[in-house]
């Protein structure tokens, strides 16, 4: 009797040239964000699942925005398998058509192949190869808006009741260049984006010692802002692993990358301020995104925040956030993280690392409502949001 497993990987290697040509379609199906329009990704997907007789739901939160459910098999346990269409604009600089799906030897370019429209097709076959389940239930959630937070995406469809499981595997990237090796994220640092105002006098630029230049005042901050507040953090001891095998995947990128886990940085993302060359501006503001370790919180990070403003001597400055979102984790020890280690290591050879990661994605929102979730999916995170992606 053949396993469901093989039965799986039969109809994987079955399909193996219409998952490349599925691939480009998707690619070639126009879902930047912003504007966040889905609509071409989710047609591409709704298509393939009517091909093999899926039923499925499109939940469209914002117009044009929408989002697609699909479930085959019936009881427990319910694994949810999640990836989203929407991509970052392609910009200039491209070698090849960034919506062409080209195929160059054993690669294939385009916005989103890595990021993350080839997650999108291997769970969505993935899901198709099991399409005869008959022990436990697999959710299809193929949604939008994850490039942008995952308000009309992932959020809204598990705030609403639209999805309920047990476990979670988004097919994120989670590979890394040099050494070619895969790693499971398991973990991630919350991010608290703020803007920092600084005010001044107007006043003719012809005299400027009559006014009070608030972009002066504010460059001062900007020149003496670290790039990493030390923090003192008591990791949870199941997340230690995760922070452990963090730092050796970061190693590869940067010899200061590692120290990113356990500290929070600071990136100074915009400036704006000033009306007119010829005024001394009364107003300029800054926007910074902290990130945040496993171990503390955002309200940690803001107090941590406004005593380094204060220990610089600087000016008063109004501190105001925009957004915040906090740690999250699963732990090592999860039977997800395991099951997916085990098989792993069967195609792969070796067995990924669970990791924590700087940056943040989905699957905080699936842990925020009691869900254990982890990241595991094709492409390199080197190539993610880059021209000739």
């Amino acid at each position: 009797m053949v396993s469901i497993m093989n039965q799986a990987i039969n109809f994987i290697e079955e399909k193996k040239h219409e998952i490349i040509t599925s691939l480009q379609e998707l690619i070639r199906a126009k879902t930047e964000n912003p504007p966040g329009r889905t609509i071409e990704g989710i047609e591409v997907i709704a298509r393939i699942l009517k091909k093999y007789d899926i039923e499925y739901r499109i939940i469209e939160p914002s117009p044009e925005k929408q989002n697609l459910i699909a479930e085959i098999g019936n009881g427990r346990p319910v694994l949810i398998l999640n990836g989203h269409v929407d991509v970052v604009p392609a910009g200039n600089g491209w070698s090849v058509d960034p919506y062409g799906g080209v195929i160059k030897g054993d690669k294939i370019y385009g916005r989103g192949a890595t990021d993350m429209k080839s997650g999108v097709i291997a769970i969505l076959y993935a899901f198709l190869a099991h399409r005869k389940l008959e022990k436990g239930k697999l959710v299809l959630t193929i949604v939008a808006d994850e490039e942008t937070g995952g308000k009309d995406g992932t959020e809204f469809l598990l705030k609403n009741g639209f999805v309920k499981g047990d476990a979670c595997l988004i097919a994120e990237p989670s590979g890394r260049l040099n050494p070619y090796v895969y790693d499971i994220v398991a973990g991630e640092k919350g991010a608290l984006w703020v803007r920092i105002k600084s005010k001044g006098k107007a006043a003719h630029g012809s005299l400027p010692m009559l006014g009070d230049n608030a972009i002066r005042k504010i460059a001062s901050l900007i020149n003496n802002l670290p790039i990493l507040i030390p923090v003192k953090v008591k990791i949870p001891e199941d997340a230690k692993t995760l922070i452990e095998g963090g730092k050796k995947s970061l190693e590869r990128v940067h010899k200061d990358a590692p120290k990113a886990l356990d500290n929070i940085t600071v990136n100074i993302g915009t400036i704006r301020g000033g009306r007119k060359t010829n005024m001394v501006p009364d107003e300029c503001e800054i926007t910074l995104d902290l990130r945040i370790p496993i171990g503390v919180n955002t309200e940690y990070a803001l107090k941590a925040l406004e005593d380094t403003v204060k220990n610089l001597g600087e000016d008063k400055f109004e501190i105001e956030i925009i957004s915040r979102i906090e740690p999250s984790y699963t732990s090592p020890s999860n039977n997800l993280v395991k099951i997916v280690r085990e098989v792993a290591k069967k195609y792969l050879g070796y067995e990924p690392l669970p990791i924590c990661m700087a940056a943040t994605s989905d699957a905080r929102i699936f842990r925020q409502h009691g869900i254990p979730a982890i990241n595991f999916g094709p492409g390199y995170l080197e190539k993610a949001h880059t021209r000739d992606e």
